[in-house]
């Protein structure tokens, strides 16, 4: 008996986190198939609460709650047949009874999706502000406001509390009115019991047994009814990660792009809020040329390469690819021709290959080592040297030599580089973009503040936003 309950639980266990796997992936799914600007709408404690609370939600409330259903629901057959043993009037009884039990619930799994729906919100409004607080600790350690830290995470909990508080009372409703109807209907047995006894068309032994059997159903209808209504609930859960496929149609999509000859911004319009970034801008960057970028803080230069590179595409005019509107292009054919390089980097912790690579399969030892000696990365032992979280372990500079390096492990054809070298020492920044500047082949782009004079003939153009 016990080897049979050992076998059973770990197979249903295996069986539901195969399902749970499946979900998460339903999640991965939704989140890649936004465009930039959709993903970042939502900050990452929101997706991190729909991964751990909205997935574990799921498992509790939909699937495991599933297999219980289905125990309860053999369990209530059999009781049932025991039931109508003694009398076949028992079977339509019990029939109306249970279509009561099931019903009346019903009318509550409105609220009760509703209250699913607040908790997710809840949880997801709680991971937020707590990634979003503790991502910030260094800032409260140093400036010496702890406290303000625990006061912030106590109001944080207190508004969850609220939210947690109201699940439980919509749940604690529906659980009472299932049980309150689950004793009406075993009151009501016992009652066609005694009548039927009185009638002489059972025994009167059989009150106590038919009881018993009654209390069976009806606790298990009861268990039944309030699974049924928490699997409801769930609803809106799976209605939330449920991928969104895009209706952009295949053939308005182009070839994959080959970058012959030019990329060419014509009357470039983009507003944030009121204030107007570019107005009617006119560019054109050749082939393998190399452009510096310069001007004033909060010119345009970055949202430029942001613009460039696809994660901004809510401006007016035309930037095109060989005469070809980058709007034609998917994201994935886009950044088979160029990569942005963020002076922003991140880090995962794991290993320097990985990070590098971003988990290459194929990784080549040699494509490696060439991508660390161009982006002059001297400070680790092995590849195999971990990264701690977002490179805490490392300096500002050195996190951005292995963002370099991640560009010249898989280079593209146009790179465009977003201050990349701010952190370095101005030899190491030399030597790293006289290796971007002497490749032929590739199209630089580069933000730079600080271009020093005997730089600027290295460049076929050094472009101001501040004229533009």
């Amino acid at each position: 008996m016990l080897s049979s309950d050992y076998v059973q639980t770990v197979f249903q266990e295996k069986l539901i986190q195969k399902i749970m796997i499946e979900v998460r992936e339903s999640i991965s799914a939704q989140v890649t198939q936004k465009t930039y600007a959709e993903f970042h709408e939502k900050n990452n404690g929101e997706y991190l609460s729909e991964y751990i609370n909205d997935a574990g939600n799921i498992e509790a409330n939909a699937i495991s709650k599933t297999f219980s259903l289905l125990s309860h629901g053999v369990l209530i057959i059999f009781a049932t047949v025991a039931l109508a043993s003694y009398h076949l009037l028992f079977l339509p009884v019990i029939l109306v009874l249970a279509m009561l039990m099931m019903l009346l619930p019903n009318k509550l799994g409105q609220p009760m999706a509703q209250a699913t729906r607040n908790l997710s919100e809840g949880n997801a409004e709680l991971s937020n502000h707590l990634t979003n607080y503790l991502n910030g600790f260094d800032v409260f350690f140093n400036f010496r406001r702890l406290a303000i830290y625990r006061q912030l995470v106590k109001k944080t909990s207190q508004h969850y509390a609220s939210t947690k508080i109201a699940y439980t009372k919509t749940n604690a409703r529906v659980t009472n009115t299932i049980g309150g109807l689950s004793i009406f209907c075993q009151i009501m047995v016992d009652i066609v019991t005694s009548v039927l006894a009185i009638m002489g068309l059972i025994p009167l032994g059989a009150i106590s047994s038919t009881g018993n059997i009654a209390a069976n159903v009806f606790n298990s209808l009861s268990s039944f009814s309030n699974e049924f209504v928490q699997i409801k609930a769930t609803r809106p859960l799976f209605d939330k990660i449920k991928p969104q496929f895009s209706g952009k149609a295949v053939e308005e999509q182009v070839s994959a792009p080959i970058f012959r000859t030019m990329l060419e911004i014509k009357n470039l319009n983009y507003t944030v809020g009121n204030k107007v970034i570019f107005h009617q801008l006119n560019l054109k960057i050749n082939k393998g040329g190399k452009y510096a970028l310069v001007g004033k803080s909060g010119v345009g230069k970055s949202t430029l390469l942001k613009i460039l590179s696809g994660q901004i595409t809510n401006y007016s005019g035309q930037i095109l690819i060989d005469g070809i509107d980058l709007h034609q292009f998917s994201q994935d054919q886009l950044v088979s021709l160029l990569q942005y390089v963020d002076q922003n980097v991140y880090l995962f912790n794991d290993t320097v290959a990985n990070n590098i690579s971003l988990w290459d399969q194929t990784l080549l030892d040699d494509n490696l080592k060439v991508a660390l000696e161009k982006a002059e990365v001297d400070f680790t032992d092995t590849s195999k040297q971990m990264i701690a979280e977002n490179g805490q372990n490392l300096s500002g500079g050195q996190k951005q030599r292995l963002a370099l390096a991640r560009f010249f492990y898989q280079p593209k054809l146009i790179a465009l580089i977003d201050e990349g070298l701010s952190a370095l020492d101005t030899q190491t920044a030399t030597k790293i973009d006289e290796v971007l500047l002497n490749d032929k082949k590739l199209t630089l782009i580069e933000v730079n503040h600080h271009l020093s004079p005997e730089m600027i003939p290295k460049y076929d153009d050094v472009i101001s936003l501040d004229q533009a």
